[in-house]
């Protein structure tokens, strides 16, 4: 578990194309449903500009009990990794 609490997401804005799959499978690992607004990452598209922003809020517990966050695991563009601080 201490490995864990050192780990971070960290995200790659040129891979990322914000598809949402990362929301999708965070709430499924949360509540194994797909239902964006129950993730603990959010991924908006700026309206005014196009630019993709995203959080990621305390609730993120990187996955405890997966192989991995699957954020990171089931991203298609690789635009998300998980490092250690």
């Amino acid at each position: 578990m201490e490995v864990r609490r050192a780990m971070r997401l960290e995200r790659n804005p040129q891979l990322c194309h914000g598809c949402r799959t990362c929301e999708l499978m965070c709430s499924f690992h949360h509540h194994r449903i797909m239902a964006p607004d129950k993730a603990s990452i959010q991924v908006i598209r700026r309206n005014s500009d196009g630019a993709i922003l995203w959080s990621v809020d305390s609730s993120c517990d990187l996955c405890l009990g997966e192989n991995g966050p699957f954020c990171v695991k089931y991203c298609p563009y690789e635009a998300l990794r998980s490092v250690t601080r």
